[in-house]
């Protein structure tokens, strides 16, 4: 127990016996993919036990190392994903925690394709070679790497377009079956224990600040040297619009330490024009940012996708992708990468002129930029709000995807909302769970919202029209059941299991064998205005320009002019 490493001659005959039947069998490939495993097996038993700790950490190139009593308090040089072309300096560091001797002949680091980028022989080495490191010995080593041209950028190997797509496309074959992506680069080494090869390979690292946490470790990302994104990435123009104009937003990340200037434009459908036509950027740091806007005049456009692409220019190329970066404090940085591109469509959706909605935010949604390119004018609506502003003025007011479970102030100034709508305001709660959401203290009057409340989760599943007659399915738009085709992921989900009479359902459906669901929308008159819970999914519906969706939220926002 307090020498670990001295099973390691005994591991050593055993990987010298493993690789030897592995010869002698390879032609059989069953026994041949058994002995690959147990050979792993052994190469972790050793490193384990004797304590091997490998390192290899990413720092710009010619970073000064503090010395003497300094090296205790300065801080460790910090490092950002690369980018094609850049170099930089690797720090390789192995340390012997065991009382078995081992030799160390070199070292070598590789990139996610293979090819050996930086190397060197000998990383401890004696008067007759490599020389031995003995218990709690290390060596250390600085390699200079610099990117290939042609190196991958760090991304999933699988991917989708969308979530309309029901399946995964692999992009890296050799990563199938991986829970991530090969490392972008790799450190290598063979050190020798009892004449027997030993490999240990380890990503290598980059040094991030987070502070005031301190310091962590992500694993060396490359990404462009100009990542470029587009928002809206589903944008709709209103055929009834005299007007036609779809409003862009590109921001740019400078990644490239060099910098970068150039020229960002959009690539338009044939008799499409923007404003501006180009926009120069300059950049002389990683990390900068810049966002511009674009105003596209659309001449004429039909009931179909249209695309528009942003593309930046520097130093003769052209970049026209960028990344959600996923990131979070104790997991592993991850860029999901799109297209800077956004998707037109006209769509046949009127709304009542002039209307004002204000939108509380609650998870995070897309729904006010969908009701933006209706036309209105949408407001965000603050904490001091709800508790003091004139709600009055409002013809609309939503209340986002589950707000009531991050928002107290919603929760708190709620009677404000109610007053709102008996005073002739129109008030639309989308969906919320039953932990938020109680609809007997939050809603005007008795309904059950029970812990295993119902979802259509089939974005196909029949719907029937309760109540055809109502205003909200005649105007401004006639919605029939072409209004519920083309809907992705889902129908909705937490419908009302039980409400009290004074409430309408307004639309049945329901999954392949599930009982008939009324409570996803309902509505009821409240004093002199209009009150609706809408479970169905307008969060998920409007990113992915769905008409019928459109139309549908058309008409409950304009029910605000009907006082």
């Amino acid at each position: 127990m307090q020498d670990p490493s001295a099973v390691v001659p005994a591991l050593a005959r055993g990987l010298k016996a493993t690789r030897d039947a592995a010869r002698q069998f390879a032609s059989d490939a069953d026994a041949a993919q058994l002995l690959r495993i147990k050979e792993q097996q052994f190469i972790d038993a050793i490193n384990t036990a004797l304590g091997i700790d490998f390192t290899a950490v990413a720092e710009p190139s010619g970073a000064a190392q503090p010395t003497g009593r300094a090296a205790a308090f300065a801080p460790p040089a910090t490092m950002d994903p690369v980018v094609r072309g850049q170099a930089f300096d690797v720090r390789l560091r192995f340390t012997n925690r065991g009382s078995i001797p081992v030799t160390l002949p070199g070292y070598r680091i590789s990139e996610s394709l293979g090819r050996i980028v930086g190397g060197v022989v000998g990383g401890a080495v004696g008067p007759g070679g490599p020389a031995a490191l003995h218990r709690d010995e290390h060596v250390g080593q600085t390699l200079n790497v610099t990117v290939p041209d042609g190196a991958s950028f760090t991304r999933p190997y699988f991917t989708r377009a969308s979530v309309m797509e029901n399946r995964y496309a692999l992009v890296d074959e050799k990563a199938r079956h991986r829970p991530w992506s090969i490392p972008p680069f790799v450190a290598e080494v063979e050190y020798r224990v009892d004449d027997v090869r030993v490999p240990i390979t380890v990503p290598v690292m980059r040094r991030e600040a987070q502070l005031p946490y301190g310091y962590v470790m992500r694993e060396l990302a490359i990404v462009p040297a100009l990542a470029v994104t587009v928002t809206p990435r589903q944008a709709i123009v209103p055929l009834s619009m005299a007007s036609k104009r779809v409003r862009l937003q590109v921001e740019l990340t400078n990644n490239d330490v060099r910098g970068s200037k150039g020229d960002l434009a959009l690539k338009l459908p044939p008799g499409w024009a923007s404003e501006p036509a180009s926009i120069p950027f300059s950049f002389t740091r990683s990390g900068e940012k810049s966002r511009h806007q674009f105003t596209v005049t659309v001449p004429a456009i039909e009931n179909r996708d249209y695309t528009i692409e942003a593309v930046a220019k520097t130093n003769g190329k052209e970049f026209k992708e960028g990344y959600d970066v996923i990131e979070h404090r104790d997991l592993e940085t991850r860029y999901l990468y799109r297209d800077a591109a956004s998707r037109v469509r006209g769509i046949d959706v009127k709304i009542a002129p002039g209307l004002k909605v204000g939108y509380v935010m609650g998870v995070g949604d897309d729904v006010p930029a969908g009701i933006a390119q209706l036309g209105v004018q949408v407001q965000m609506l603050s904490a001091q709000d709800l508790a003091s502003a004139d709600l009055g003025q409002l013809n609309a007011i939503m209340t986002g995807t589950r707000a009531y479970a991050v928002r107290d102030d919603l929760k708190t100034y709620n009677q404000r909302l109610l007053e709102y709508v008996k005073n002739g305001g129109n008030l639309i709660v989308l969906y919320n769970t039953p932990a938020e959401f109680d609809p007997n203290k939050f809603a005007p009057y008795p309904a059950q919202l029970p812990p295993n409340a119902e979802e259509v989760s089939e974005e196909d599943s029949p719907v029937e029209i309760l109540v055809p007659g109502r205003l909200e399915f005649a105007s401004p738009n006639t919605i029939t059941h072409a209004d519920f085709d083309g809907w992705v992921e889902q129908r909705g989900s937490k419908f009302f299991s039980e409400w009290d009479k004074a409430y309408t359902a307004m639309i049945e459906t329901h999954d392949q064998g599930q009982p008939p669901q009324k409570g996803g929308w309902l509505t009821a008159t409240y004093g002199k205005g209009h009150y609706t819970y809408f479970a169905y999914a307008f969060h998920r519906q409007l990113p992915y320009g769905v008409p019928g969706a459109y139309r549908l939220l058309a008409n409950l926002l304009s029910l605000g002019t009907r006082r």
